[in-house]
């Protein structure tokens, strides 16, 4: 049997058995008929966020074939899935993820499991090369259901990821990163505004439209600025 459509029976039995709370009702609903979810119950990416980035790239090209690349935040594999088929080439491509959550071996993907805050997370980069095309994060804090306290928490980690892409980023590289809206991101919006040569926010159709995700994006990095 199918398995994505075995995981949208089991979700409907969910919703029909016991009492569940509104909220949890909702979510459940939500997942049956949301198409990118769908799609990743069947097996075909292992995360619905893969449908994003993919949107992403065909709207601003962030990569092309032979790239090197940095995947923050990569578990479970959804953005990795993309990026290795995008940049896979006979001369070159390479495709370092990083995590503090465990991911499963995807092919012709390094992983790293730990945390980029981690100085010997940065060595052992380096040590598979010193600079790259793209650095991408999907990067998101554990949400603690305090809308101001999420949305800080997730600029940290846009902010770190950013870092991350000063040290390994090529002259004209690029850069993504997801950030939860709701607070005050113009500031940062304007240092990447001061790195690239090309910035904006964008909201993938993929994403939901009750979530407060956007993603920045980053064209032509300017290795030459100084801070």
């Amino acid at each position: 049997m199918n398995s994505g459509v075995e995981n949208i029976r089991r979700l409907k039995k969910r919703i029909s058995k016991g009492k569940r709370s509104i909220s949890s009702r909702r979510w459940l609903e939500r997942q049956i008929n949301d198409p990118f979810s769908i799609a990743a119950s069947e097996g075909i990416y292992r995360s619905r966020s893969a449908y994003k980035l993919i949107e992403l790239n065909n709207k601003f090209k962030l990569f092309k074939k032979g790239d090197n690349v940095l995947d923050l935040g990569s578990s479970p594999g959804g953005w990795s899935q993309v990026v290795s088929k995008l940049i896979s080439s006979s001369k070159h491509g390479n495709l370092v993820a990083i995590d503090i959550k465990k991911m499963e071996l995807i092919n012709g993907v390094h992983f790293i499991n730990g945390d980029i805050k981690d100085e010997k997370v940065i060595n052992l980069i380096k040590k598979r090369f010193i600079n790259v095309d793209v650095v991408i994060s999907d990067m998101a804090p554990n949400s603690i259901g305090h809308k101001s306290t999420d949305q800080i928490r997730s600029q940290i980690l846009s902010e770190k990821a950013f870092e991350v892409a000063c040290i390994f980023l090529k002259n004209n590289g690029n850069f993504c990163c997801k950030i939860i809206t709701g607070g005050e991101i113009t500031s940062f919006v304007n240092i990447l505004k001061y790195n690239f040569q090309y910035v904006k926010r964008y909201k993938p159709v993929s994403s939901r439209k009750d979530s407060a995700e956007i993603f920045l994006v980053g064209l032509n990095y300017r290795q030459d600025v100084v801070e």
